[in-house]
């Protein structure tokens, strides 16, 4: 999975790469340079303004610092013809990671240094440094607005889910309780007026009551350890496959491609099914709210001894942001209560992975709840 997810990230950057090559092609190197020396400055800044494009998915501040320092330097110098376009991409993954607002005090402060510069400055002999300026701060101004509608779009779409796993969850209670507490009542009931109820059959139904009580009290454990945070689908009912899949569908919906890998997860046990469930849904939640990220990966596979899952993403894998809240710890809650192993952390080359392993022999499994 390392291997893919490695590829995947080269495939975008070698996507900005080429693009950024060919705007370079186009308003770089098409500006005439009278001397040698300053033919080199040209390529090299044009390189440098590529290099900080390819830096946008992982360190977007400094790729956009890279690109529109190289390009402000090579216009001052006569050497391009970019309005900041290589600048403006970088920006837009400065906006879709950080921007909280599409119109901030210090954009409204540029753009109404522009118009009084536009329109009080007698601008006879630069016409032509006016328009590069003026459409500069066009480009900027976009992928700013552009990035931060972007954030806002992911943001929405989230909480649009977290408010119908909620929803979700209150539909769970109600089934388990209404069914749960009607069958004992009626069963109590009979044993408590029928005269000539045998001992036996009196036990066998203490024994009935028992055994619903547990597993209603096994599945109100699972439905409310994780109502800290966000709640749980309505999971029992569905096949895994089929939420797995309306999860994946959820994050690319928000913008963030995501891939779904699964093998033998057809007849989990509905413990199992709603702890798998659980943590694929947070940890999508987190890349699509927290993270920045623009894909996701989700691997979960079944031996015959085991359950794996892994839930990556190629956002910026700060641990703190994602302790916010209770997500992180109902993940391990959830793990622990299955007698599994969890673990979050950064990866290597970038991006955040949460990953789990459920026993799945019943004498491993904690009898208790």
């Amino acid at each position: 999975m390392k291997r893919a997810w490695a590829n995947q990230l080269w495939l975008q950057v070698a996507r900005d790469v080429s693009a950024s090559v060919l705007v370079v092609l186009a308003l770089w190197l098409t500006t005439p340079t009278p001397t040698p020396a300053l033919k080199a400055a040209q390529i090299g800044l044009g390189m440098l303004a590529i290099i900080g494009v390819s830096l946008r998915h992982r360190h977007p501040r400094i790729g956009f610092v890279l690109a529109s320092v190289a390009t402000v330097v090579a216009s001052a110098l006569g050497l391009t013809a970019d309005p900041l376009l290589l600048a403006g991409v970088a920006l837009y993954s400065v906006a879709a990671a950080h921007g909280r607002r599409a119109f901030p005090p210090w954009l409204a402060s540029v753009v109404l240094t522009i118009l009084l510069v536009t329109v009080f400055i007698d601008a006879s002999g630069s016409e032509e440094l006016m328009r590069y300026v003026l459409f500069s701060g066009i480009a900027l101004i976009a992928a700013w607005a552009l990035g931060v509608n972007t954030r806002i779009a992911k943001d929405r779409v989230a909480t649009n889910a977290a408010i119908e796993e909620r929803m979700r969850l209150a539909r769970d209670v109600h089934d388990v309780l209404s069914h749960s507490l009607g069958t004992i009542g009626v069963q109590a009931g009979v044993a408590a007026h029928i005269d000539g109820l045998e001992s036996e059959q009196l036990r066998a139904t203490l024994r009935e009551v028992e055994s619903l009580s547990r597993s209603s009290i096994a599945e109100l454990r699972t439905l409310l350890t994780v109502s800290r945070t966000e709640a749980d689908e309505a999971l029992l009912a569905a096949p895994l496959p089929d939420l797995l899949a309306e999860t994946a569908q959820t994050a690319n919906t928000a913008g963030v491609r995501t891939t779904l890998s699964t093998s033998g997860i057809e007849a989990l046990p509905i413990s199992h099914r709603v702890t798998v469930h659980r943590i694929v849904r947070e940890a999508v939640s987190n890349a699509i709210r927290h993270s920045g990220a623009s894909s996701c990966d989700i691997d979960v596979a079944v031996t015959s001894e085991s359950l794996t899952l892994v839930v990556a993403d190629n956002g910026q894998g700060e641990l703190s942001d994602r302790r916010i809240g209770y997500g992180l710890a109902g993940m391990e809650e959830r793990v622990a209560l299955l007698n599994g192993t969890f673990r979050a952390s950064n990866r290597p080359y970038g991006g955040f992975e949460v990953s789990a392993v459920l026993p799945l022999s019943p004498a491993k499994e904690k009898a208790e709840l």
